[in-house]
């Protein structure tokens, strides 16, 4: 995880700011418990002026700064406070169980407001990534068919051109 920090660092050092962000949100889905990620996100979408952007990132942090406050307010208000379409935006896939206090009254008011008001909580799957545990890939039986027909049938193709041009060469030259 440090060499991706020292990528991030480099490439805001030389201006791709799009591509320090886009890091950054593959190691949010990652790492979805460290938060340190969102905030440094935030703080990136806030110096390049997206303060609604810099807020969604940064609506799980404690407030350190008017800066802060302020950039989720937009945020909040560009989704109208609605609890429901905030969850779904910020799509949080780790464990409220390891996060802090103030996080956790975050999550669980944007919760509340959306039971209130959709009678639903979206609800995200953490991505498990287990090793040894891969799914294979079930192919169907005419599937199979289906592929050695293609398969065949772009193999003979050439080979029933080549035979009708001889055969075509022949007549011309009887």
């Amino acid at each position: 995880m440090g060499n991706l920090f020292y990528r991030i660092e480099k490439d805001l050092k030389e201006g791709r700011k799009k591509k320090a962000c886009d890091r950054l949100r593959n190691m949010i889905n990652q790492f979805p418990n460290d938060l340190s990620l969102r905030k440094k996100l935030g703080q990136i979408y806030f110096e390049a002026g997206f303060l609604d952007e810099a807020g969604k990132f940064w609506i799980l942090s404690i407030p350190e700064n008017n800066e802060m406050e302020t950039a989720i307010e937009i945020y909040r208000k560009s989704l109208s406070n609605s609890g429901n379409a905030i969850l779904k935006d910020i799509v949080f896939r780790g464990d409220k169980n390891l996060l802090n206090e103030y996080t956790r009254k975050v999550i669980t008011e944007l919760e509340q407001h959306s039971l209130k008001i959709t009678k639903q909580i979206p609800v995200f799957k953490a991505k498990m990534r287990e090793k040894e545990n891969y799914s294979e890939n079930k192919t169907g039986f005419l599937s199979k068919i289906g592929i050695c027909l293609i398969i065949g049938f772009i193999i003979s193709l050439p080979l029933l051109g080549i035979f009708k041009l001889f055969e075509m060469m022949s007549s011309l030259f009887s």
